[in-house]
């Protein structure tokens, strides 16, 4: 528990975390940095285990990351599909996922992915 998350992230990240936030964009907080950081599919994440320690941000599911949350996120994670469908031609699919699907692909993909 804490009484500031984006306090608390600043400080993981100053201990050498990475701080990975999962959204579909780069929250608009951070497209204006010349620094912004990157956004990656999921499958080109990187994940070696013997990087920094990686902390996960998940929003909420009405909301997605809060702006200071996204500010404190060194990267980020989009889950590709939803987002980009097109339901005029056709496409199936969900324009997003609950979080705990969402956090439960992600945490699936750092421990198992493949990615360098």
């Amino acid at each position: 528990s804490t009484s500031s998350l984006p306090r608390t992230l600043n400080q993981a990240r100053t201990d050498g975390f990475r701080i990975v936030g999962a959204s579909s964009s780069i929250p608009k907080t951070n497209n204006d940095d010349e620094d912004a950081p990157m956004l990656y599919e999921l499958n080109n994440l990187p994940t070696n285990r013997d990087e920094r320690p990686i902390l996960l941000v998940l929003g909420s599911e009405g909301h997605g990351l809060r702006s200071l949350v996204a500010k404190s996120c060194t990267e980020f994670v989009r889950i590709p599909g939803g987002a980009e469908m097109d339901t005029e031609a056709g496409d199936a699919g969900v324009d997003s996922l609950n979080v705990s699907v969402t956090g439960g692909i992600l945490l699936w993909h750092l421990l198992h992915g493949t990615a360098n």
